[in-house]
């Protein structure tokens, strides 16, 4: 009888996470998650010892998946199939939302959650088949785990762990159908921020882009954006920045009423440009800058989307960091120099912010 394992092999996560339907078990070779109901920690450990970390070094821990009433070591049909593949969409976004940027621990992309669901006889779990993709259709291939491995990819963290915005994940297991948009727009951010050179900067910005259009369900059109912008954080109040290159947004866009709106006016320029072939205009930032500072906002904005449909609540760190996103923006991402023995200015921002959510518990008006 066919088993199947649907497991994360590049992540690591140290103890059991139920998130509603959804569960996260933690593998190490030999240990954990030990026998279980359907499948034994040997058949587990025979079917990993296809992912290595490096030749004959096969990986030594990883992170199981489970999904509704279906556990690891059941046979799996399309619809459950394609339902975990779906969560590993969530869950990878939920960790993408959850990261920190320019400090050296924690970071995440979203290879990281490649995710594999591999069908074996329980009699020989180091012999498997996959299929690749074609233009034309797919191939199918059968290998055993003494003859073939797959390598984790460099740009992925050798020691990479889970860690994900819970609540967040949550509500985006619960959305409804009617909000399905959401799901592609998560998904078009994914595959924008997998690190891997495969994918260029200025497909990647071109990726950003549709994600915000899914999100906002608007057309490409810059005011279109702009105006889903204001309309979305109407109750929001944008702190005001004078950092160090607030006043090259000003001048480049002087008819914006703030930073955002600059922002979103130049990112639909670059990514015109990126997508269009056009010459290169008199942008603020580049691709590179654009991008970065979307793997911040894009995240908060899915939460206050969400929070606009009733599906969540943004916690006072999320709303004090949104407050806060044009201080991003007055701040050269990549213009710092690390061995200075100071703190980047993106990252006192969320530390900031975080510090400003205890000022108001601690001293309330």
């Amino acid at each position: 009888m066919t088993s199947v394992i649907a497991f994360f092999p590049w992540a690591f996560v140290r103890a059991p996470i139920a998130v509603g339907p959804l569960r996260l078990l933690p593998y190490e070779k030999g240990h954990l998650p030990g026998d279980q109901p359907l499948v034994s920690q040997g058949n587990i450990d025979g079917v990993l010892d296809a992912y290595a970390d490096r030749p004959n070094v096969p990986v030594g821990r990883g992170t199981l998946l489970e999904l509704f009433g279906w556990q690891s070591g059941m046979d799996a049909t399309d619809e459950q199939v394609a339902q975990l593949f779906r969560a590993r969409h969530l869950v990878g976004f939920s960790a993408l939302a959850q990261r920190e940027l320019f400090y050296h621990a924690s970071y995440a992309n979203f290879d990281t959650y490649a995710l594999v669901i591999q069908r074996f006889e329980p009699s020989e779990p180091g012999t498997f088949s996959f299929a690749v993709r074609r233009r034309d259709g797919q191939s199918r291939h059968l290998w055993g785990t003494d003859e073939f491995a797959f390598h984790r990819p460099l740009h992925v963290d050798s020691r990479a762990e889970i860690f994900l915005d819970e609540a967040l994940l949550l509500a985006l297991l619960d959305v409804p159908e009617t909000h399905e948009h959401i799901y592609e727009a998560m998904v078009e951010f994914n595959l924008a921020n997998t690190d891997s050179s495969d994918v260029p900067d200025h497909v990647e910005v071109v990726m950003c882009k549709s994600a915000f259009e899914w999100l906002l369900q608007i057309d490409s059109n810059a005011k279109s954006f702009v105006a889903a912008l204001e309309g979305h954080l109407s109750d929001i109040k944008l702190a005001k920045s004078v950092g160090p290159i607030a006043t090259k947004w000003n001048s480049r866009w002087p008819k914006s009423p703030n930073l955002l709106s600059a922002w979103a006016k130049d990112f639909c320029a670059v990514r015109g440009a990126s997508a269009h072939g056009a010459a290169k205009r008199d942008f603020v930032w580049s691709r590179r800058q654009h991008l970065v500072f979307v793997a911040i906002f894009f995240p908060l904005l899915v939460k206050k989307v969400l929070t606009d449909s009733g599906l969540l609540t943004m916690n006072e760190a999320d709303v004090e960091k949104m407050c806060r996103i044009e201080e991003y923006l007055s701040h050269d991402p990549f213009d710092f120099n690390w061995h200075s023995g100071m703190t980047h200015p993106w990252s006192e921002i969320g530390s900031a912010a975080r510090i400003g959510v205890l000022a108001k518990k601690l001293y309330p008006e």
